[in-house]
Formats: C-alpha cells, structure tokens, sequence
C-alpha cells in the first residue's frame, strides 16, 4: 500500500523495464499510445507531500530509460513526448509517439505550453484527485448528449481547449 510520495514513486519505477514500442509508421499510432501511454493518478493525501520537480524529476528518468532504448534500437525515428493534465479522470498523462506523425492524437483544440511544470502544478493541485464529488455532477439531457458527441466527433469541441507540453526527442546516431 502506498502511504507516502517515496512509495508512490518507487512503485512506479518497477515498470521501468517495460521496453517502448518503436515505429516509424504512423498508421501504428492506436498502438504506440496503447504501449507508451503512463496515467499517474495519486490520492490528495499523497499529492499533497509532491512537489512539482519530484514528478518532472520522475518523468525525466522515464523520458531517459525511452531515449536510452530509442538510440539502441534499430529503427531512424524521433520521438515526440507529451504531457497533459486529464482533469476528469484526475490524472496526470505522458505519452511517446513517433515523429512522423503531423499533429498530436487528440480530438479538441490544443494549446502549447513551454513549460512541462505548469501542467504538473496543475495535476496536483486539481480538487478532483480523489474523484469527482457527486453534487457537481449533472444529469444530462439524452438529446443533449448525443450533439455533444456529434459535435466532438466533427471536432467542434465548444471551446474546449486542452493543455499540452509536448518535446522532440532525437535519436543519436
């Protein structure tokens, strides 16, 4: 059981040995996001003994371990690393996909932010870590919720604007 931020991060660490699925084809990319996806959710209690730098300061090892088995690997492809704060689901999530690829998977507005600390702030200081609670949740009108999904499907996404860190990291040769 994880009661404090040295268990948190030491748990995580043992999936370090998972190896990072490497492509240059962007039709693969349901995969990559499949097997380079990590979704960090963390009970307020936790988060509340984290600062900002011990997760950048995780993230970097696992953005070292990815770099390390990208430049011993057979295939010329770049990576793009990004980063984004799920406010619903209360979790914190970094994913790598091949550079190749023209845009970032997602289906809403994006807006770039230079500096991966402001989403990681915002991850543990968010009020729904430990959930959403259920008097600010809202019945929704059937009607209303399928042109809600009509609208996310044609990406019109009623100004929904997402947060996103992203970096290119470059194999060596």
């Amino acid at each position: 059981m994880t009661t404090n931020k040295e268990d948190f991060f030491n748990n995580l660490s043992e999936q370090f040995s998972e190896p990072i699925y490497l492509t240059a084809n962007t039709n693969e990319v349901n995969e990559e996001i499949s097997q380079n996806h990590w979704a960090f959710s963390v009970p307020t209690e936790i988060a509340s003994q984290m600062t900002t730098t011990d997760f950048l300061d995780f993230i970097e090892e696992i953005e070292d371990n990815y770099k390390h088995q990208l430049n011993n690997s057979d295939i010329d492809v770049d990576l793009i690393f990004y980063m984004w704060f799920d406010e619903m689901a209360g979790q914190l999530r970094i994913n790598f996909i091949n550079s190749n690829h023209k845009s970032l998977p997602f289906g809403c507005k994006l807006e770039f932010t230079e500096q991966p600390a402001e989403i990681v702030q915002k991850f543990l200081e968010s009020n729904y870590l430990d959930g959403i609670p259920w008097e600010e949740l809202e019945t929704v009108d059937k009607l209303e919720q399928e042109e809600e999904i009509d609208n996310i499907e044609k990406n019109e996404t009623n100004g929904f604007v997402l947060t996103v860190y992203r970096e290119l990291i470059r194999k060596l040769n």
